[in-house]
């Protein structure tokens, strides 16, 4: 059998585009033919064109599906990726993350018997009322590849019996935070600054009214004591229109991930629903509160520098006063320690 020469990645939202990056500039020195097929998902210019302009990949093919629900996302997305996969005919479709644009690739590569790898593989937060729990465990279990970010994820591939061939490679968004931090040259801001950095978006908090509401009480509460700044995601900045909610903070446009990661080190501390979000916040030595009832991040909960405080109880402003103090260090071997994209490709280069 011949090895695989021909790879596309499936991505539509700014975290897809941050994990697969380095792989992509990787396997694009490595002479593979690379392509990108964007589901336009995020069709905010802020939160996904920025990321893509760069890019050496050899094909880019937005998808433009905008707007929509979920399901009508996935249905425009399936329809579109078979006519692409079949005229392309890519030796495998590599699926980052736990997203609509995630989950509606590794269907339609299934259905059209493709190979699936899966970039973040074995991530559970036991949550199955979560839409992103349900897209991981179904991409998980259409995978014939699966790359584990953390040692849990990959006990969790193999607790599930997952028919895949499972690996512990690392994080891939932590290989790029390390070459952020290389090339900005930053170091974690020690000084208090009395920041706070807020950042919501998970359905079950801001399409929930009262959730909504809990959020914006928590918000304008620190805002007395606290500088907040809040940047505002285009669904969550929807629903408190919608709803007539005010939130008195510093509100910012989505940013990108460089001047994201200069956020979260001037922050004292992060408060987000965003898992993504808690494992920077880890690396950057900044502590975290999350708001949900449970995390697919353990490691970050085990290691003290994240807890979790779901809006079903009183929000603790003293522990969130504590925590705002909290100096910790990172175990960089929790998240591969920067190994993870080479590892990866080892991988790619391998298959058959």
């Amino acid at each position: 059998m011949t090895k695989i020469k021909k790879i596309t990645f499936v991505l539509g939202t700014r975290p897809q585009i941050i994990k697969s990056g380095p792989i992509i500039k990787e396997l694009a020195k490595k002479k593979f033919i690379v392509d990108i097929i964007h589901t336009g998902q995020h069709y905010d210019y802020n939160l996904s064109n920025i990321f893509l302009k760069n890019s050496k990949a050899i094909n880019i093919k937005n998808l433009n599906i905008g707007a929509g629900t979920q399901l009508e996302q996935i249905s425009k997305i399936i329809t579109k990726l078979e006519k692409l996969f079949k005229k392309n005919k890519p030796d495998l479709i590599v699926i980052p993350g736990d997203t609509t644009s995630a989950v509606a690739g590794a269907l339609s590569a299934s259905k059209c018997k493709i190979k699936i790898a899966h970039l973040e593989a074995g991530a559970r937060s036991n949550q199955f009322y979560m839409t992103e729990e349900i897209n991981r465990r179904i991409i998980d279990h259409c995978s014939d590849i699966l790359f584990a970010p953390t040692r849990n994820c990959l006990e969790n591939l193999k607790l599930e019996s997952v028919f895949g061939q499972t690996y512990f490679v690392g994080d891939t968004m932590y290989d790029q935070f390390l070459n952020w931090k290389k090339n900005t040259k930053i170091t974690k801001n020690n000084k208090k600054t009395n920041e706070i950095l807020i950042t919501i978006h998970r359905a079950e908090n801001i399409n929930n009214v009262e959730n909504l509401k809990k959020i914006c009480e928590i918000v304008n509460k620190l805002q007395k004591k606290y500088h907040i700044i809040f940047p505002v995601h285009p669904n969550t900045k929807k629903q408190l229109l919608k709803n007539k909610l005010k939130i008195n903070a510093e509100i910012i446009l989505p940013q990108n991930h460089s001047n994201m990661m200069k956020l979260v080190n001037n922050a004292d501390l992060v408060i987000t629903d965003s898992g993504g979000l808690q494992k920077e916040a880890y690396w950057m030595g900044t502590p975290c509160i999350t708001i949900r009832e449970n995390t697919e991040w353990k490691e970050t909960i085990e290691e003290r520098a994240n807890i979790i405080m779901p809006l079903s109880k009183p929000f603790q402003y003293k522990k969130a006063e504590k925590m705002m103090s909290l100096k910790f260090k990172t175990k960089p071997s929790l998240f591969g320690g920067g190994k993870a994209v080479d590892k990866i490709i080892k991988v790619l280069k391998n298959l058959e």
